[in-house]
């Protein structure tokens, strides 16, 4: 008995094991979304869709079996009318001659082969080249979607270092707090200024709340874009320390690597072909047909059964149908031009998207020395500041805006950080 209450006890101290993902760099958490997020899923099945109607259209080109059988009831039979002499009667009388008995079955099969249909083997050609479209267009998708994927990322690592940045900046506060209580039991301080300075403090502490909150806003967008099941806790353990700043020349991603230009690039060689689709559409169609059929036809006292076998030509040529395939071969103009003109609205935002990359990331580099002095000076001059108030010869206003400059420069130097690492890594980065 006292083994089971121990072997129960076991069972219900476990505690239950929780999965945990973890990412140490940027490369960690986009090679996880190419993996797992609803984008790269759906592209896998939009690229297996594709793929089956390339398949669908080829199946239009071979050879088609075909089996089929009839049963038909004959009412009204079919009579002719011939002359008896036919049969060896009288001249100019005449008898009329029923074909056919009443029941009448078949069964066959039917072959046909095709020999020249432009029009299919257009099908045939565009529906390669959507297959391709689909691939890039499947490429331009993910790089939106680590677009998005980096922004937030680094985002998420800034408010991470505010949170550091805040909690430093709450033992300086508690600090003053603690050094002006005392001047204050010693009846040596203005009211007013205590109360400022609390203030102070509340505002440091409610700015940790505010980076907390987006802290924790940056989790939960980067959770739905990679696609992190709620069960699962993910924990970024990368930091925005240690970049080096490369600066060389503009040699980043050309726009002929972007998948956005070979999408809209692939789109519009989809149009052309669709204009010679339509053009061939109208053209004739030849085709090798033959068939076999069994046949056997009765009445109430007999029955007569034989074979029929055809093979020949087929030649299909349409003289009129209400002008479809002109109107046909005007849509796919029309919708010729529209690609081309995307082409030439896509071609002009990616070039306006990587200058603006280039310029932000030149003018944060370009900051980032004159930041770095800026927090030296304010850091140094904090120092001196807290020397000072615990030394009695400095009031609150002086020591709060030091205080401020301070955290301002900080801030900034953190942000100007963080566009660097996020520019460079836009005009760096590809997917092929």
């Amino acid at each position: 008995m006292n083994r089971w209450i121990y072997i129960i006890a076991i069972l219900f101290s476990r505690s239950p094991v929780i999965a945990q993902v973890h990412f140490s760099n940027i490369n960690e958490v986009l090679n996880y979304a190419d993996k797992n997020s609803t984008v790269a899923r759906q592209g896998h099945l939009r690229q297996a869709v594709t793929e089956e109607d390339l398949v669908i259209v080829r199946a239009g080109l071979l050879p088609k079996l075909n089996t089929f059988g009839t049963a038909d009831y004959g009412a009204i039979l079919p009579t002719q009318v011939i002359p008896e002499s036919a049969f060896g009667g009288q001249n100019g009388k005449f008898r009329t001659v029923q074909f056919g008995m009443p029941w009448n079955f078949s069964a066959g099969v039917e072959l046909t082969v095709p020999l020249i249909n432009l029009e299919k083997w257009a099908q045939l050609e565009k529906a390669k080249l959507q297959s391709v479209e689909t691939s890039w267009s499947q490429k331009a998708m993910l790089e939106n979607l680590r677009t998005q994927i980096t922004q937030w990322y680094y985002q998420a690592l800034v408010s991470k270092e505010m949170m550091r940045l805040n909690t430093e900046n709450i033992q300086v506060v508690n600090e003053l707090m603690r050094i002006l209580e005392e001047r204050k039991r010693n009846g040596i301080l203005d009211p007013a200024d205590y109360n400022r300075s609390k203030n102070l403090q509340l505002n440091v502490e409610t700015a940790q709340r505010d980076y907390e909150k987006a802290w924790n806003q940056c989790l939960i967008n980067l959770r739905s874009l990679l696609n992190i099941p709620a069960s699962i806790s993910f924990e970024l353990r990368d930091s925005i320390a240690g970049f080096e700043w490369p600066l060389n020349d503009y040699n980043g991603t050309k726009i002929a690597h972007r998948p956005a230009w070979n999408e809209v690039t692939a789109r519009t060689e989809v149009a052309k072909e669709y204009l010679i689709e339509s053009k061939k559409a109208a053209l004739p169609k030849l085709s090798l047909s033959s068939r076999y059929l069994y046949n056997w036809q009765m009445n109430s006292s007999q029955n007569i059964h034989f074979d029929v076998g055809t093979i020949g030509l087929r030649l299909d040529y349409t003289l009129f149908n209400g002008g479809y395939y002109r109107r046909q071969q005007k849509k796919a103009d029309l919708l010729l031009q529209a690609a081309y003109i995307q082409q030439e609205q896509t071609e002009s935002g990616l070039i306006q998207q990587q200058q603006e990359w280039w310029n932000n990331y030149t003018s944060a580099f370009a900051k980032k020395n004159i930041l770095q002095a800026k927090v030296s000076t304010a850091t140094d001059n904090l120092r001196i500041a807290r020397l000072n108030l615990k030394e009695g010869v400095m009031e609150f206003d002086a020591f709060n805006n030091i205080f401020s400059e301070y955290t301002h420069a900080k801030m900034e130097q953190l942000q100007n950080l963080s566009d660097g690492i996020l520019y460079h890594v836009m005009i760096t980065s590809n997917i092929q």
